[in-house]
Protein backbone atom coordinates (compact mmCIF):
# COMPACT_ATOMS: atom_id res chain seq x y z
CA UNK A 1 0.00 0.00 0.00
CA UNK A 2 1.35 3.43 -0.98
CA UNK A 3 2.34 5.54 2.02
CA UNK A 4 0.51 8.87 2.14
CA UNK A 5 2.06 12.02 3.62
CA UNK A 6 -0.82 13.44 5.66
CA UNK A 7 1.31 16.29 7.04
CA UNK A 8 0.97 18.15 3.72
CA UNK A 9 -2.26 20.22 3.58
CA UNK A 10 -4.66 18.52 1.18
CA UNK A 11 -7.80 19.40 -0.72
CA UNK A 12 -10.89 17.26 -1.08
CA UNK A 13 -11.40 15.09 -4.15
CA UNK A 14 -11.74 17.12 -7.38
CA UNK A 15 -15.32 15.91 -7.67
CA UNK A 16 -15.91 17.73 -4.41
CA UNK A 17 -16.29 20.95 -6.43
CA UNK A 18 -19.47 19.63 -8.03
CA UNK A 19 -20.71 18.07 -4.78
CA UNK A 20 -20.31 21.39 -2.93
CA UNK A 21 -21.97 23.25 -5.82
CA UNK A 22 -25.01 20.98 -6.06
CA UNK A 23 -25.35 20.84 -2.27
CA UNK A 24 -25.23 24.63 -2.01
CA UNK A 25 -27.73 25.03 -4.85
CA UNK A 26 -30.16 22.65 -3.15
CA UNK A 27 -29.73 24.55 0.13
CA UNK A 28 -30.40 27.92 -1.54
CA UNK A 29 -33.51 26.58 -3.29
CA UNK A 30 -34.82 25.16 -0.03
CA UNK A 31 -34.18 28.44 1.81
CA UNK A 32 -35.87 30.56 -0.88
CA UNK A 33 -38.58 28.23 -2.18
CA UNK A 34 -41.37 30.76 -1.64
CA UNK A 35 -39.46 33.56 -3.39
CA UNK A 36 -38.66 31.27 -6.34
CA UNK A 37 -42.35 30.34 -6.61
CA UNK A 38 -43.46 33.98 -7.04
CA UNK A 39 -42.91 34.09 -10.84
CA UNK A 40 -45.20 31.07 -11.26
CA UNK A 41 -47.99 32.79 -9.31
CA UNK A 42 -47.95 35.91 -11.43
CA UNK A 43 -49.92 35.58 -14.64
CA UNK A 44 -47.91 37.86 -16.96
CA UNK A 45 -44.59 38.04 -15.15
CA UNK A 46 -42.77 35.65 -17.52
CA UNK A 47 -44.26 37.35 -20.57
CA UNK A 48 -43.08 40.79 -19.45
CA UNK A 49 -39.84 39.99 -17.62
CA UNK A 50 -38.93 36.45 -18.71
CA UNK A 51 -35.56 37.43 -20.22
CA UNK A 52 -34.46 39.28 -17.08
CA UNK A 53 -35.58 36.40 -14.86
CA UNK A 54 -33.53 33.88 -16.86
CA UNK A 55 -30.48 36.16 -16.92
CA UNK A 56 -30.78 36.74 -13.16
CA UNK A 57 -31.04 33.02 -12.42
CA UNK A 58 -28.04 32.30 -14.68
CA UNK A 59 -25.96 34.94 -12.87
CA UNK A 60 -26.93 33.51 -9.49
CA UNK A 61 -25.92 30.00 -10.62
CA UNK A 62 -22.57 31.29 -11.92
CA UNK A 63 -21.90 33.22 -8.71
CA UNK A 64 -22.80 30.14 -6.68
CA UNK A 65 -20.38 28.00 -8.70
CA UNK A 66 -17.57 30.54 -8.16
CA UNK A 67 -18.32 30.58 -4.43
CA UNK A 68 -18.38 26.77 -4.32
CA UNK A 69 -15.05 26.60 -6.16
CA UNK A 70 -13.43 29.07 -3.75
CA UNK A 71 -14.89 27.11 -0.84
CA UNK A 72 -13.30 23.96 -2.27
CA UNK A 73 -9.88 25.63 -2.72
CA UNK A 74 -9.89 27.12 0.79
CA UNK A 75 -10.84 23.84 2.47
CA UNK A 76 -7.54 22.18 3.45
CA UNK A 77 -6.72 19.60 6.10
CA UNK A 78 -3.63 17.86 7.43
CA UNK A 79 -2.31 15.72 10.27
CA UNK A 80 0.44 17.33 12.31
CA UNK A 81 2.28 16.01 15.36
CA UNK A 82 -0.15 17.58 17.81
CA UNK A 83 -3.59 17.39 16.14
CA UNK A 84 -5.78 17.18 13.05
CA UNK A 85 -5.80 20.63 11.39
CA UNK A 86 -8.50 22.09 9.16
CA UNK A 87 -8.67 25.45 7.34
CA UNK A 88 -11.90 26.57 5.68
CA UNK A 89 -13.99 29.58 4.72
CA UNK A 90 -14.21 31.99 1.81
CA UNK A 91 -15.09 35.34 3.36
CA UNK A 92 -14.66 34.35 7.01
CA UNK A 93 -11.61 32.12 7.38
CA UNK A 94 -11.44 29.61 10.22
CA UNK A 95 -8.81 27.24 11.59
CA UNK A 96 -9.76 24.20 13.67
CA UNK A 97 -7.44 21.89 15.58
CA UNK A 98 -8.70 18.58 16.96
CA UNK A 99 -6.27 16.92 19.40
CA UNK A 100 -6.06 13.19 18.74
CA UNK A 101 -7.21 12.25 22.26
CA UNK A 102 -10.51 14.12 21.72
CA UNK A 103 -11.46 12.02 18.69
CA UNK A 104 -14.31 9.63 19.59
CA UNK A 105 -15.77 8.34 16.31
CA UNK A 106 -14.88 8.54 12.64
CA UNK A 107 -17.81 7.85 10.31
CA UNK A 108 -17.85 7.38 6.53
CA UNK A 109 -21.08 7.91 4.59
CA UNK A 110 -22.37 8.20 1.02
CA UNK A 111 -25.57 9.83 -0.13
CA UNK A 112 -26.85 9.31 -3.65
CA UNK A 113 -24.94 12.32 -5.04
CA UNK A 114 -21.70 11.16 -3.43
CA UNK A 115 -22.22 7.71 -4.94
CA UNK A 116 -22.69 9.24 -8.40
CA UNK A 117 -19.50 11.29 -7.96
CA UNK A 118 -17.65 8.26 -6.48
CA UNK A 119 -16.68 10.01 -3.24
CA UNK A 120 -17.48 9.51 0.45
CA UNK A 121 -18.21 11.87 3.33
CA UNK A 122 -15.81 11.85 6.30
CA UNK A 123 -17.09 12.88 9.75
CA UNK A 124 -15.06 13.21 12.94
CA UNK A 125 -16.94 13.22 16.25
CA UNK A 126 -15.20 14.50 19.37
CA UNK A 127 -15.82 13.92 23.07
CA UNK A 128 -19.09 15.49 24.21
CA UNK A 129 -20.26 16.50 20.77
CA UNK A 130 -23.73 15.51 19.61
CA UNK A 131 -22.88 15.99 15.94
CA UNK A 132 -19.68 15.70 13.95
CA UNK A 133 -17.27 18.55 14.63
CA UNK A 134 -15.45 17.97 11.34
CA UNK A 135 -17.36 17.23 8.13
CA UNK A 136 -15.41 16.58 4.93
CA UNK A 137 -17.86 16.17 2.06
CA UNK A 138 -15.82 14.51 -0.68
CA UNK A 139 -12.86 12.12 -0.38
CA UNK A 140 -11.81 9.16 -2.47
CA UNK A 141 -12.85 6.03 -0.58
CA UNK A 142 -9.34 4.54 -0.46
CA UNK A 143 -7.90 7.83 0.80
CA UNK A 144 -10.69 8.17 3.39
CA UNK A 145 -9.96 4.71 4.79
CA UNK A 146 -6.24 5.51 4.96
CA UNK A 147 -6.97 8.81 6.73
CA UNK A 148 -9.24 7.02 9.21
CA UNK A 149 -6.56 4.41 9.96
CA UNK A 150 -3.93 7.14 10.45
CA UNK A 151 -6.10 9.11 12.89
CA UNK A 152 -6.89 5.96 14.91
CA UNK A 153 -3.17 5.14 14.99
CA UNK A 154 -2.29 8.64 16.25
CA UNK A 155 -5.06 8.50 18.85
CA UNK A 156 -3.78 5.16 20.17
CA UNK A 157 -0.22 6.52 20.35
CA UNK A 158 -1.38 9.45 22.47
CA UNK A 159 -3.42 7.19 24.77
CA UNK A 160 -0.46 4.85 25.18
CA UNK A 161 1.88 7.73 26.06
CA UNK A 162 -0.57 9.27 28.55
CA UNK A 163 -1.16 6.00 30.40
CA UNK A 164 2.54 5.06 30.31
CA UNK A 165 1.56 1.54 29.30
CA UNK A 166 3.88 -1.44 29.43
CA UNK A 167 4.76 -3.42 26.29
CA UNK A 168 1.83 -5.83 26.59
CA UNK A 169 -0.77 -3.05 26.88
CA UNK A 170 0.84 -1.08 24.10
CA UNK A 171 0.60 -4.03 21.73
CA UNK A 172 -3.04 -4.44 22.75
CA UNK A 173 -3.80 -0.84 21.74
CA UNK A 174 -1.94 -1.21 18.48
CA UNK A 175 -4.16 -4.15 17.57
CA UNK A 176 -7.21 -1.89 17.83
CA UNK A 177 -6.21 -0.10 14.68
CA UNK A 178 -8.00 -1.53 11.64
CA UNK A 179 -5.00 -3.56 10.48
CA UNK A 180 -7.06 -6.73 10.70
CA UNK A 181 -10.25 -7.23 8.80
CA UNK A 182 -13.39 -6.68 10.83
CA UNK A 183 -15.54 -9.70 11.66
CA UNK A 184 -18.98 -9.66 10.05
CA UNK A 185 -21.41 -10.29 12.91
CA UNK A 186 -24.76 -9.68 11.23
CA UNK A 187 -26.13 -8.90 7.76
CA UNK A 188 -29.76 -7.99 7.16
CA UNK A 189 -31.22 -10.00 4.28
CA UNK A 190 -33.86 -8.46 2.02
CA UNK A 191 -36.69 -10.67 3.29
CA UNK A 192 -36.09 -9.55 6.88
CA UNK A 193 -35.74 -5.95 5.69
CA UNK A 194 -39.25 -6.13 4.22
CA UNK A 195 -40.47 -7.46 7.58
CA UNK A 196 -38.83 -4.49 9.28
CA UNK A 197 -40.63 -2.13 6.90
CA UNK A 198 -43.99 -3.82 7.46
CA UNK A 199 -43.57 -3.69 11.25
CA UNK A 200 -42.37 -0.06 11.32
CA UNK A 201 -44.39 2.88 12.57
CA UNK A 202 -47.26 3.27 10.07
CA UNK A 203 -48.19 6.71 11.38
CA UNK A 204 -44.81 8.09 10.33
CA UNK A 205 -45.58 7.34 6.68
CA UNK A 206 -49.15 8.60 7.05
CA UNK A 207 -47.86 11.78 8.66
CA UNK A 208 -45.39 12.38 5.82
CA UNK A 209 -48.16 11.83 3.28
CA UNK A 210 -50.59 14.15 5.06
CA UNK A 211 -47.92 16.84 5.34
CA UNK A 212 -47.20 16.55 1.61
CA UNK A 213 -50.91 16.60 0.72
CA UNK A 214 -51.47 19.64 2.95
CA UNK A 215 -48.58 21.48 1.28
CA UNK A 216 -49.79 20.44 -2.18
CA UNK A 217 -53.36 21.48 -1.38
CA UNK A 218 -52.30 24.93 -0.15
CA UNK A 219 -50.03 25.44 -3.16
CA UNK A 220 -52.74 24.45 -5.68
CA UNK A 221 -55.40 26.53 -3.91
CA UNK A 222 -53.15 29.61 -3.87
CA UNK A 223 -52.22 29.07 -7.51
CA UNK A 224 -55.81 28.61 -8.77
CA UNK A 225 -57.15 31.42 -6.62
CA UNK A 226 -54.47 33.83 -7.88
CA UNK A 227 -54.59 32.88 -11.56
CA UNK A 228 -58.26 32.06 -12.12
CA UNK A 229 -59.91 33.78 -9.16
CA UNK A 230 -61.73 30.57 -8.17
CA UNK A 231 -63.12 29.69 -4.76
CA UNK A 232 -62.85 25.90 -4.62
CA UNK A 233 -63.19 25.64 -0.84
CA UNK A 234 -66.88 26.53 -0.96
CA UNK A 235 -67.42 24.00 -3.73
CA UNK A 236 -65.66 21.31 -1.67
CA UNK A 237 -67.84 22.07 1.36
CA UNK A 238 -70.98 21.48 -0.71
CA UNK A 239 -69.81 18.30 -2.46
CA UNK A 240 -67.62 16.24 -0.09
CA UNK A 241 -70.22 15.73 2.68
CA UNK A 242 -72.69 14.36 0.11
CA UNK A 243 -71.24 10.90 0.42
CA UNK A 244 -69.41 9.07 3.19
CA UNK A 245 -67.98 6.65 0.65
CA UNK A 246 -65.71 9.38 -0.70
CA UNK A 247 -64.40 10.14 2.78
CA UNK A 248 -63.88 6.42 3.46
CA UNK A 249 -62.03 6.04 0.16
CA UNK A 250 -59.73 8.96 0.99
CA UNK A 251 -58.92 7.48 4.41
CA UNK A 252 -58.19 4.03 2.94
CA UNK A 253 -55.98 5.49 0.20
CA UNK A 254 -54.06 7.61 2.71
CA UNK A 255 -53.39 4.63 4.97
CA UNK A 256 -52.37 2.33 2.11
CA UNK A 257 -50.09 5.00 0.65
CA UNK A 258 -48.71 5.73 4.13
CA UNK A 259 -47.99 2.04 4.63
CA UNK A 260 -46.16 1.82 1.30
CA UNK A 261 -44.18 4.98 2.09
CA UNK A 262 -43.17 3.53 5.47
CA UNK A 263 -41.97 0.27 3.89
CA UNK A 264 -40.14 2.08 1.09
CA UNK A 265 -38.35 4.58 3.34
CA UNK A 266 -37.31 1.77 5.70
CA UNK A 267 -35.93 -0.34 2.84
CA UNK A 268 -34.01 2.62 1.40
CA UNK A 269 -32.60 3.63 4.78
CA UNK A 270 -31.51 0.23 6.10
CA UNK A 271 -30.71 -1.55 2.81
CA UNK A 272 -27.88 -4.09 3.16
CA UNK A 273 -27.35 -3.35 6.85
CA UNK A 274 -24.17 -4.96 8.18
CA UNK A 275 -22.69 -5.07 11.67
CA UNK A 276 -18.94 -5.65 12.03
CA UNK A 277 -17.15 -6.52 15.27
CA UNK A 278 -13.78 -4.85 15.80
CA UNK A 279 -12.25 -5.48 19.23
CA UNK A 280 -14.64 -3.80 21.71
CA UNK A 281 -16.42 -1.72 19.05
CA UNK A 282 -19.12 -2.31 16.46
CA UNK A 283 -19.15 -0.76 13.00
CA UNK A 284 -22.59 -0.35 11.43
CA UNK A 285 -23.05 0.16 7.67
CA UNK A 286 -26.42 0.61 5.93
CA UNK A 287 -28.34 2.56 3.28
CA UNK A 288 -29.04 2.39 -0.46
CA UNK A 289 -28.95 6.00 -1.69
CA UNK A 290 -27.23 7.30 1.44
CA UNK A 291 -24.63 4.90 2.81
CA UNK A 292 -24.05 5.41 6.54
CA UNK A 293 -21.00 4.15 8.38
CA UNK A 294 -21.14 4.54 12.17
CA UNK A 295 -19.22 3.14 15.12
CA UNK A 296 -20.75 1.96 18.40
CA UNK A 297 -18.30 2.20 21.28
CA UNK A 298 -18.89 0.44 24.57
CA UNK A 299 -17.47 3.33 26.58
CA UNK A 300 -19.49 5.95 24.74
CA UNK A 301 -22.81 4.03 24.77
CA UNK A 302 -25.27 5.71 27.15
CA UNK A 303 -28.72 4.31 26.32
CA UNK A 304 -29.42 0.91 24.77
CA UNK A 305 -33.01 0.97 23.52
CA UNK A 306 -34.90 -2.17 22.43
CA UNK A 307 -38.10 -1.62 20.43
CA UNK A 308 -40.81 -4.11 19.60
CA UNK A 309 -44.51 -4.25 18.72
CA UNK A 310 -47.08 -7.00 17.99
CA UNK A 311 -46.00 -7.30 14.33
CA UNK A 312 -42.31 -7.51 15.26
CA UNK A 313 -43.22 -10.17 17.82
CA UNK A 314 -44.97 -12.11 15.05
CA UNK A 315 -41.89 -11.84 12.82
CA UNK A 316 -39.55 -12.59 15.78
CA UNK A 317 -37.39 -9.53 15.19
CA UNK A 318 -36.28 -6.59 17.31
CA UNK A 319 -34.91 -3.13 16.66
CA UNK A 320 -32.15 -1.55 18.72
CA UNK A 321 -31.31 2.15 18.87
CA UNK A 322 -28.06 3.17 20.56
CA UNK A 323 -27.58 6.67 22.00
CA UNK A 324 -23.94 7.65 22.48
CA UNK A 325 -22.39 10.44 24.54
CA UNK A 326 -23.33 13.90 23.34
CA UNK A 327 -23.30 17.50 24.54
CA UNK A 328 -27.09 17.71 24.14
CA UNK A 329 -30.28 15.65 23.89
CA UNK A 330 -30.01 13.37 20.88
CA UNK A 331 -32.66 13.49 18.20
CA UNK A 332 -34.13 10.33 16.69
CA UNK A 333 -31.93 10.76 13.60
CA UNK A 334 -28.75 10.88 15.68
CA UNK A 335 -29.36 7.51 17.28
CA UNK A 336 -27.68 4.50 15.67
CA UNK A 337 -30.35 2.07 14.49
CA UNK A 338 -29.89 -1.71 14.24
CA UNK A 339 -33.04 -3.28 12.86
CA UNK A 340 -34.22 -6.80 12.09
CA UNK A 341 -32.21 -8.44 14.88
CA UNK A 342 -33.15 -11.91 16.02
CA UNK A 343 -33.25 -12.80 19.71
CA UNK A 344 -29.83 -14.44 19.38
CA UNK A 345 -28.24 -11.44 17.62
CA UNK A 346 -29.71 -9.11 20.23
CA UNK A 347 -28.26 -11.24 23.04
CA UNK A 348 -24.78 -11.26 21.44
CA UNK A 349 -24.79 -7.48 20.98
CA UNK A 350 -26.03 -6.84 24.51
CA UNK A 351 -23.47 -9.20 26.07
CA UNK A 352 -20.62 -7.55 24.15
CA UNK A 353 -21.59 -4.05 25.32
CA UNK A 354 -22.53 -4.82 28.92
CA UNK A 355 -20.89 -8.21 29.67
CA UNK A 356 -24.26 -9.45 30.94
CA UNK A 357 -26.75 -11.99 29.64
CA UNK A 358 -29.95 -10.24 28.56
CA UNK A 359 -32.08 -13.33 29.18
CA UNK A 360 -30.85 -13.67 32.79
CA UNK A 361 -31.61 -10.13 33.96
CA UNK A 362 -34.00 -9.58 36.86
CA UNK A 363 -35.28 -6.17 37.96
CA UNK A 364 -37.10 -4.69 40.90
CA UNK A 365 -40.06 -2.85 39.34
CA UNK A 366 -41.82 0.42 40.14
CA UNK A 367 -44.81 1.34 37.97
CA UNK A 368 -46.31 4.67 37.00
CA UNK A 369 -49.55 5.29 38.85
CA UNK A 370 -53.01 5.38 37.17
CA UNK A 371 -53.25 9.14 37.77
CA UNK A 372 -50.82 9.53 34.86
CA UNK A 373 -53.78 8.80 32.58
CA UNK A 374 -55.34 12.16 33.43
CA UNK A 375 -52.16 14.00 32.38
CA UNK A 376 -52.40 12.42 28.93
CA UNK A 377 -56.19 12.77 28.81
CA UNK A 378 -56.14 16.53 29.42
CA UNK A 379 -53.49 16.99 26.72
CA UNK A 380 -55.57 14.95 24.29
CA UNK A 381 -58.71 16.85 25.28
CA UNK A 382 -56.95 20.12 24.42
CA UNK A 383 -56.12 18.71 20.96
CA UNK A 384 -59.75 17.66 20.38
CA UNK A 385 -61.03 21.08 21.52
CA UNK A 386 -58.67 22.73 19.04
CA UNK A 387 -59.88 20.46 16.25
CA UNK A 388 -63.48 21.18 17.28
CA UNK A 389 -62.88 24.91 17.02
CA UNK A 390 -61.34 24.46 13.57
CA UNK A 391 -64.27 22.26 12.48
CA UNK A 392 -66.78 24.81 13.79
CA UNK A 393 -65.38 27.57 11.60
CA UNK A 394 -64.75 25.36 8.53
CA UNK A 395 -67.59 22.86 8.46
CA UNK A 396 -69.51 21.50 11.48
CA UNK A 397 -72.14 18.74 11.26
CA UNK A 398 -72.78 15.24 12.61
CA UNK A 399 -69.95 13.75 10.53
CA UNK A 400 -67.35 16.00 12.15
CA UNK A 401 -68.83 15.34 15.60
CA UNK A 402 -68.56 11.56 15.12
CA UNK A 403 -65.02 11.99 13.83
CA UNK A 404 -64.03 14.06 16.86
CA UNK A 405 -65.49 11.48 19.25
CA UNK A 406 -63.58 8.68 17.48
CA UNK A 407 -60.36 10.71 17.71
CA UNK A 408 -60.88 11.33 21.44
CA UNK A 409 -61.60 7.64 22.10
CA UNK A 410 -58.55 6.59 20.07
CA UNK A 411 -56.25 9.02 21.91
CA UNK A 412 -57.68 7.88 25.26
CA UNK A 413 -56.99 4.24 24.39
CA UNK A 414 -53.40 5.11 23.46
CA UNK A 415 -53.04 7.04 26.74
CA UNK A 416 -54.30 4.00 28.66
CA UNK A 417 -51.69 1.79 26.98
CA UNK A 418 -48.94 4.32 27.76
CA UNK A 419 -49.84 4.30 31.46
CA UNK A 420 -50.07 0.51 31.53
CA UNK A 421 -46.59 0.08 30.03
CA UNK A 422 -44.79 2.87 31.92
CA UNK A 423 -42.41 1.43 34.54
CA UNK A 424 -38.81 1.47 35.77
CA UNK A 425 -36.79 -1.57 36.82
CA UNK A 426 -33.33 -1.74 38.35
CA UNK A 427 -30.72 -4.12 39.67
CA UNK A 428 -27.17 -3.62 40.93
CA UNK A 429 -25.84 -2.69 37.47
CA UNK A 430 -28.63 -1.55 35.16
CA UNK A 431 -31.77 0.54 34.90
CA UNK A 432 -34.53 -0.59 32.53
CA UNK A 433 -37.22 1.94 31.60
CA UNK A 434 -40.30 0.66 29.81
CA UNK A 435 -42.48 2.98 27.74
CA UNK A 436 -44.77 2.95 24.74
CA UNK A 437 -48.34 2.43 23.63
CA UNK A 438 -48.67 0.12 20.64
CA UNK A 439 -44.89 -0.01 20.26
CA UNK A 440 -42.94 -0.97 23.38
CA UNK A 441 -39.57 0.59 24.18
CA UNK A 442 -37.08 -0.70 26.75
CA UNK A 443 -34.33 1.83 27.53
CA UNK A 444 -31.40 0.25 29.35
CA UNK A 445 -28.86 2.46 31.15
CA UNK A 446 -25.83 1.48 33.19
CA UNK A 447 -26.26 3.07 36.62
CA UNK A 448 -22.68 4.36 36.81
CA UNK A 449 -23.27 6.38 33.60
CA UNK A 450 -25.94 8.57 35.21
CA UNK A 451 -24.81 12.17 35.42
CA UNK A 452 -27.59 13.37 37.68
CA UNK A 453 -30.87 12.19 39.21
CA UNK A 454 -33.64 14.56 40.31
CA UNK A 455 -37.31 14.66 41.23
CA UNK A 456 -39.86 17.07 39.77
CA UNK A 457 -43.35 17.62 41.20
CA UNK A 458 -46.01 19.96 39.85
CA UNK A 459 -48.68 21.46 42.07
CA UNK A 460 -51.05 18.52 41.53
CA UNK A 461 -48.36 15.95 42.32
CA UNK A 462 -47.49 17.78 45.52
CA UNK A 463 -51.13 17.47 46.56
CA UNK A 464 -51.66 13.81 45.61
CA UNK A 465 -48.26 12.39 46.63
CA UNK A 466 -46.59 11.63 43.29
CA UNK A 467 -43.39 12.67 41.51
CA UNK A 468 -41.57 12.38 38.19
CA UNK A 469 -38.07 10.89 38.28
CA UNK A 470 -35.58 12.43 35.80
CA UNK A 471 -32.43 10.52 34.87
CA UNK A 472 -29.81 12.56 33.02
CA UNK A 473 -27.16 10.87 30.89
CA UNK A 474 -24.57 12.16 28.47
CA UNK A 475 -27.02 11.58 25.59
CA UNK A 476 -30.12 13.17 27.11
CA UNK A 477 -32.73 12.92 29.86
CA UNK A 478 -35.14 10.05 30.45
CA UNK A 479 -38.22 10.69 32.61
CA UNK A 480 -40.42 8.21 34.47
CA UNK A 481 -43.72 9.89 35.20
CA UNK A 482 -46.05 9.65 38.17
CA UNK A 483 -44.30 7.35 40.61
CA UNK A 484 -45.38 7.29 44.23
CA UNK A 485 -43.26 9.93 45.92
CA UNK A 486 -41.88 7.45 48.48
CA UNK A 487 -40.74 5.08 45.70
CA UNK A 488 -39.27 7.97 43.70
CA UNK A 489 -37.22 9.18 46.70
CA UNK A 490 -35.95 5.66 47.39
CA UNK A 491 -34.90 5.25 43.77
CA UNK A 492 -33.19 8.65 43.75
CA UNK A 493 -31.20 7.85 46.91
CA UNK A 494 -30.23 4.40 45.62
CA UNK A 495 -29.03 5.69 42.23
CA UNK A 496 -27.03 8.53 43.81
CA UNK A 497 -25.42 6.06 46.22
CA UNK A 498 -24.49 3.69 43.37
CA UNK A 499 -23.00 6.50 41.25
CA UNK A 500 -20.96 7.97 44.10
CA UNK A 501 -19.66 4.62 45.27
CA UNK A 502 -18.45 3.33 41.90
CA UNK A 503 -15.02 3.81 40.39
CA UNK A 504 -16.30 3.40 36.83
CA UNK A 505 -16.41 6.36 34.42
CA UNK A 506 -19.37 7.36 32.26
CA UNK A 507 -17.22 7.52 29.11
Amino acid sequence: MVQIDFSTPRLQSFNGIFLIFFTDIAKRVKQNIYILAIPFLQKNLFNNYGTYIYIGLALLVILQFVFSYLSYKKFKFSIQEDAFHLDSGVIKLSHIEIPFERIQNINLQQNVLQQLLNVVGFDIETAGEGTAEIKIKALDKEFANALKAKLIEEKNKVQGAELNLDEDKTSEITEQTPSKEDTLLFQLDFKTLIKVGISSNLFKGVGLLLAFLAYLYNFIMDFLTTIFDLNLEEDFKNRIPETLSFISLVIIVVFIAGFLITVLTTVLKYYNLKIFKNQQNYEVVYGLFKRENKVIKKTKTQIFEIRTNPVKELFKIRSVFVSQASSKQLTEKQKIGLVGLSKENLGILFHSLFHLELSDLNYELSRSQPRLFFRYFYKNLAIVIGLSAAAYFVYFNWVSIVGLIIILLGLSWIAFLRVKKSSIGFNSDLISIRKGSIDTKFKIIEIHKLQSVRLSRNIFQQYNGHADLNLETASGTVTIEYLKVKEAVELLNYFIYKVESTDKGWI
